[in-house]
């Protein structure tokens, strides 16, 4: 093969070479301004991901937490009315309408409620610097004894049964 020089390139092809070399510049620096404007659209595209995350994110713990509020408000609830419900099993009227069969049948449960599982999770999602963990948090419900409050309001409900009966 035989190189080529400038002596040996007849002087007509030169500005067409010179005019190839410009194009292939241009076409080089058109080339790069498009890879840098993609750039530029992926870091957009990544950074407005990374926002839709963190609000996503923020919605899912916001809901555990209301969900872990209902639970905690369910168990209160739960328990007084639970008290109540024993309180009137074992009122002498309720005994006696029971025997004659005319309000409830014979399977009538202890508790109006129960707790199968004390271990209760909801969902929720953790920031570890760019990272986003999908987890679940712990509930920590136990069976709960009732507070002074809700004995007071329990009392007075008992003493309207009295009456009654």
């Amino acid at each position: 093969m035989s190189q080529c020089t400038n002596s040996s390139i007849p002087e007509n092809v030169i500005p067409a070479l010179v005019q190839l070399q410009d194009e292939v510049a241009k076409v080089e620096s058109t080339l790069l301004e498009l890879r840098q404007k993609k750039q530029e659209i992926m870091q957009h595209q990544l950074s407005a991901g990374i926002h839709e995350l963190a609000t996503l994110a923020n919605n899912i713990n916001t809901l555990a937490n209301r969900i872990e509020n209902e639970i905690f408000k369910f168990q209160e609830t739960a328990i007084e009315v639970n008290h109540l419900y024993q309180t009137m099993q074992n009122s002498p009227i309720f005994q006696v309408l029971q025997e004659e069969k005319s309000i409830m049948p014979p399977w009538i449960p202890i508790n109006i409620w129960e707790m199968n599982d004390p271990a209760i999770f909801v969902p929720t999602i953790v920031r570890n610097k760019s990272q986003f963990i999908l987890t679940a948090k712990a509930v920590e419900i136990t069976k709960k004894e009732i507070t002074s409050q809700q004995f007071e309001s329990i009392n007075s409900l008992e003493r309207v049964l009295t009456a009654w009966e």
